[in-house]
């Protein structure tokens, strides 16, 4: 199976600091959305929800599997077997389907091989299948069959834990085993040894729409299923970085596959962000969470006594907030709702005025470039959407827009959060 992006995924080293290209690829929402098949989705999604109370009050993750648009190759096992997985600081398991999972049986193409581009097709899948046809866009099959799979048998180095997992997303739920094993990012020397993760032997039926094989959480231990230690916490006690810190720098998308930023371990990104690092105290060690003072956009403002909870997410396509605030500034900007496709749309050519957040007492800038995202000929999206916080979660979840901004600099002793300027977007 071909890896996308070719060499623009080939990542390097140096000493203890890696440099790991991020992929994009727009989330199945926004595939949906282009290809005019969005409101029949979310219908269909909808009365599997009315249906599971489960799946209904699934309340982590935070960020469902079909908003997810960032990520990475990896690899486990040794001999190394290679996966595509999503990055989600909002979350902190690595979790890959297991060879078993479905019942096993010979992999298949899946809805996304069978529906995309040839040119996608060829990049994702293997040449095989870029010449079916689905039969019906939202046809259910045994979704294991479309991914990658692990097989412990043919590591040396993997070890069962003799636990189990489950993890409920509204798309679906994931289930299976817990083990160890080594984990590498592909095509790098950033290996982990004794890594633990989960086997899937179940998955829900939709994760067949999408390429991605499963997950690599970024964010604390505790957040993990029964606390496993997610990668970069493993890496830094195994001294394998230069800095107890990893970086995230995004990279201005749009409606096709891309190279979607640069994952520094171990040290900042000097090349895609500005030295000045503002550093923001942490308000809980589960998420990358910190308290967010107000929001301002021309005419509209809040800030409520106490501000509000919020995280950096990198695994999203928009920003959560409160349903008042977005309704605040969608009139400013110029957004409109339609109850149709559950999203907001806006004039691609909109002179919008940037949307301001105070954090720490200082004040950071989301041009409209990042948060009027196109998708598709004449259309576009104003990038955010309703959170219902509070409690132990956020009310806030600042995603890809606000980390093109600003990128994202991952302390992982000091319990900071750190914003640096992008290079490519200006200075506020």
């Amino acid at each position: 199976m071909k890896l996308i992006l070719g060499t623009v995924l080939v990542a390097f080293a140096l000493a203890e600091v890696h440099r790991i290209p991020i992929g994009h690829r727009p989330s199945l929402k926004q595939q949906y959305l282009t290809e005019g098949r969005l409101p029949e989705y979310l219908a269909r999604k909808e009365a599997r929800l009315a249906k599971s109370a489960k799946l209904a009050s699934a309340g982590q993750p935070i960020l469902d599997f079909d908003d997810m648009a960032y990520f990475n190759f990896i690899d486990l096992g040794t001999p190394r077997q290679t996966f595509m997985v999503f990055i989600d600081s909002g979350s902190s398991t690595l979790w890959v389907p297991d060879a078993t999972c479905g019942g096993g049986g010979q992999p298949t193409c899946g809805l996304y091989c069978k529906q995309t581009s040839h040119d996608n097709c060829l990049s994702f899948c293997r040449p095989e299948c870029c010449t079916q046809k689905a039969n019906s866009p939202f046809q259910l099959a045994n979704p294991c069959l479309s991914k990658r799979t692990f097989n412990s048998t043919l590591s040396s180095t993997y070890k069962s834990l003799g636990q189990s997992f489950d993890i409920v997303y509204q798309t679906g739920e994931v289930k299976g085993n817990l083990a160890t094993d080594t984990f590498c990012l592909t095509n790098s020397t950033f290996c982990v040894t004794g890594q633990g993760f989960g086997q899937a032997t179940t998955i829900g039926s939709d994760f067949a729409a999408q390429p991605m094989d499963g997950m690599l959480g970024l964010g604390w231990p505790s957040l993990a299923v029964n606390n496993l230690n997610p990668p970069m916490f493993n890496a830094w006690n195994q001294k394998l970085m230069d800095k107890p810190v990893f970086t995230v720098a995004l990279q201005g998308v749009g409606p096709q596959i891309t190279q979607g930023g640069q994952l520094t371990i171990g040290d900042y990104d000097s090349t895609n962000c500005a030295s000045t690092i503002d550093w923001v105290p942490l308000t809980s060690q589960t998420f990358w969470q910190f308290k967010l003072d107000g929001v301002k956009s021309g005419s509209y403002s809040a800030a409520p006594n106490g501000g509000w909870q919020a995280i950096s997410d990198t695994a999203s396509t928009f920003i959560g907030a409160p349903q008042a605030v977005i309704d605040g500034l969608a009139k400013v900007v110029g957004a409109r709702y339609d109850d149709l496709f559950k999203s907001y749309f806006i004039d691609c050519d909109a002179e919008a005025p940037a949307i301001t957040l105070t954090i720490n007492g200082k004040l950071y800038n989301i041009t409209a470039k990042n948060y009027v995202i196109a998708a598709g000929p004449g259309l576009c999206q104003f990038a955010f959407f309703p959170l219902s916080g509070g409690g132990f979660y956020p009310s806030w979840m600042l995603g890809p827009p606000f980390i093109r901004e600003y990128c994202g600099v991952h302390d992982l002793q000091s319990s900071r959060y750190g914003l640096a300027k992008s290079v490519q977007t200006g200075s506020h």
